[in-house]
């Protein structure tokens, strides 16, 4: 971070830390686009994403709304949120569960490099040797939701849903799964 000009950015909280790398405004983000930046993103199965949503959000998490629903009840509203669709931007699922292509990031910006969350630790080493940075030895996690756990953990929530679900499941997210060479039949 000291690198890059951002002071104290260790002691920040996560808010703070992201606000660093908001974009004010479209002419700023054509000029950053225009200089070639050396872009990197990192993308997960959604099926993990979902659950690790889910966990964060629902049972006993931040979305009052949703507290105490079981996984299936909380998938069948966000299957009903996906029905309510314009123009594929889904703008009524939450943020964190939207399928990638809602955004569009993946038509609009060249990515250098695309990374999947099994293979992180690999892919971030190579990524901070590609523009010249070293790798510090913190272990910072900022999502708890993580690895072979969330992978389990979505194996065993996967099991309490209807085939039907898992077939909607796998037609809303339908295009990273392809993009990412995700298995739609994992879970």
């Amino acid at each position: 971070a000291p690198k890059l000009g951002l002071k104290e950015y260790s002691s920040q909280s996560r808010a703070k830390k992201l606000a660093y790398f908001e974009v004010e405004n479209k002419e700023k983000w054509n000029q950053i686009v225009e200089g070639d930046p050396v872009s990197f993103v990192n993308v997960r199965h959604p099926f993990e994403r979902l659950v690790s949503g889910y966990l964060d959000k629902a049972p006993g998490g931040e979305y009052g709304g949703w507290k105490d629903k079981t996984f299936p009840q909380f998938v069948n509203i966000v299957l009903m949120q996906a029905k309510r669709k314009q123009d594929m931007k889904y703008t009524g699922i939450d943020v964190h569960w939207r399928p990638y292509n809602a955004h569009c990031f993946f038509c609009n910006v060249k990515y250098t490099v695309i990374s999947k969350m099994e293979t992180y630790d690999e892919d971030k080493s190579r990524f901070l040797e590609m523009v010249g940075l070293e790798e510090v030895d913190k272990k910072e996690r900022m999502h708890v939701h993580g690895g072979d756990q969330i992978t389990e953990q979505t194996k065993e929530l996967f099991k309490s849903l209807s085939k039907e679900d898992k077939t909607e499941l796998a037609n809303l997210y339908r295009y990273e799964l392809d993009l990412f060479d995700y298995n739609p039949f994992l879970y």
